[in-house]
């Protein structure tokens, strides 16, 4: 029994000696280095590749240590997605990739043949997992002699330089103290987060109240409250396009007699709007919209101070007519998933002898994917 504890004992010992171990495997960066794309227009550089991307993976592997991701495991995720922007591969994209991929560097590029100058031009990118983490080294022109096979050496050689920056910058952000390495520099993992600019759909739900615009002297608005729900989904650029839908309750006070109007609707409408992208993390939306509403209008009598749908009632009857709104806001995105927003609205309720304005202010929770 007890070398039955000693060897547990051993056991255990040898697994907690090795969570330092795990946990540096668990944080070290996982890179992928994709075929460089010939753009020359010509089959004289079927090497270049190859030889691109050789040279880069043993620069990299002689100063840090990462995990090396197969890039024959990563080449189709990047092909599905360059299907979506007609071949091209932008920050969002490549930010994409890594999402899909689990990666947290992504170096890739094309190389290009002036035939002016007779030179071939090398240019690299490198993505930090997120559109705003992106790298752009200064492209590499060599021309087309006996020295074209050391170009694929100076590309290596400035992709060290700039993923050496990124290892300082991690290192910063860890708070530890610049110092001479010895050995290799690992590299970590990155945030990986999306940003405005990366997300397609958002789907807003917000509260708050609303007040009325009339124009008679005999009443006075009441503030009353609504809700509404609508999803916007990005068709071109910053340009989205979505549907609303909203229910709010609308309430006027006569200044000479105890009576109080109600009217209570249901809206529905196709949205259109640009949105403005001020940072990886504050957006303003600017949305305008067409539709129809169902509205009950009914007129409460002996009032006195606050009416009841159980009040005695003169009139009720039910509108259903066209319905227009604008609105703007502002959302701040606080995870890749959730933002939260302040926005307001104008609404137009179409009825006679003329129709129904009204100025809604409200506080959002937005799920952004």
């Amino acid at each position: 029994m007890k070398n039955a504890y000693k060897y547990a004992f051993a056991v255990f010992a040898v697994l907690i000696l090795q969570i330092p171990v795990y946990a540096e495997k668990a944080e070290t960066a996982r890179v992928a280095i994709l075929h460089y794309d010939d753009k020359t227009g010509t089959k004289n550089f079927g090497y270049m590749p190859g030889s691109l991307q050789e040279a880069i993976t043993k620069s990299l592997h002689k100063k840090f240590e990462f995990i090396e991701i197969d890039a024959a495991k990563v080449e189709p995720i990047a092909t599905e997605v360059r299907k979506k922007n007609k071949g091209q591969l932008t920050p969002k994209e490549a930010a994409e990739i890594c999402r899909r991929a689990d990666i947290d560097i992504l170096i890739y590029g094309n190389f290009t043949l002036n035939k002016v100058n007779n030179e071939i031009i090398i240019s690299t990118e490198i993505s930090l997992g997120s559109a705003d983490k992106f790298r752009t080294p200064v492209p590499v022109e060599n021309r087309v002699d006996a020295t074209i096979f050391g170009a694929a050496d100076k590309v290596a050689g400035d992709i060290v330089t700039e993923i050496t920056e990124v290892a300082k910058e991690q290192r910063k952000s860890r708070g530890e103290e610049e110092k001479k390495q010895k050995g290799k520099t690992q590299l970590a993992k990155t945030d990986k987060s999306k940003i405005w600019q990366e997300t397609n759909w958002m789907v807003v739900a917000s509260i708050g109240p609303n007040f009325p615009l009339i124009n008679s002297t005999n009443a006075e608005p009441k503030v009353d409250g609504g809700v509404s729900l609508y999803a916007t989904r990005r068709v071109w650029n910053s340009w989205h396009a979505g549907l609303f839908t909203g229910f709010s309750g609308l309430h006027t006070i006569a200044k000479d007699s105890p009576t109080e109007t109600a009217f209570t609707t249901l809206a529905s409408a196709m949205l259109f709007g640009y949105f403005f992208d001020f940072s990886s993390h504050w957006r303003m939306t600017t949305l305008v919209g067409a539709g129809y509403y169902v509205g009950k209008f009914t007129t409460f009598t002996d009032c006195k101070s606050n009416c009841s749908p159980l009040a005695p009632s003169e009139t009720s009857f039910t509108a259903k007519n066209p319905f227009a709104i604008s609105r703007v806001g502002i959302h701040y995105l606080l995870f890749s998933f959730l933002a939260i927003g302040l926005e307001a609205d104008y609404r137009l309720y179409f009825d006679k002898p003329e129709p129904v304005q009204v100025i809604h202010g409200m506080l959002s929770v937005s799920a952004a994917f």
